[in-house]
């Protein structure tokens, strides 16, 4: 049976695995055109995917909470 501790450890050195196949493999195996044009993509999905989640996390906040709401 897993523990969570084996499970954190085990996610954990996946990450660190992705980041160095990522690397090696992907970014450093192309041009840099392509490279940077897959960085800038990374780079508005990741900011995209960041500011719809902190508009979520507020909207769930204010439901809950009523913190922001600009109607009293």
């Amino acid at each position: 049976m897993v523990t969570v501790i084996d499970f954190v450890v085990q996610l954990l050195t996946s990450i660190v695995s992705l980041v160095q196949i990522f690397l090696t493999d992907v970014l450093l195996g192309v041009d840099p055109i392509t490279a940077i044009s897959f960085l800038v993509g990374a780079g508005l999905t990741t900011f995209a995917v960041v500011f719809f989640g902190y508009l979520v996390l507020g909207a769930l906040v204010n439901q809950l909470t009523g913190l922001g709401s600009s109607a009293r």
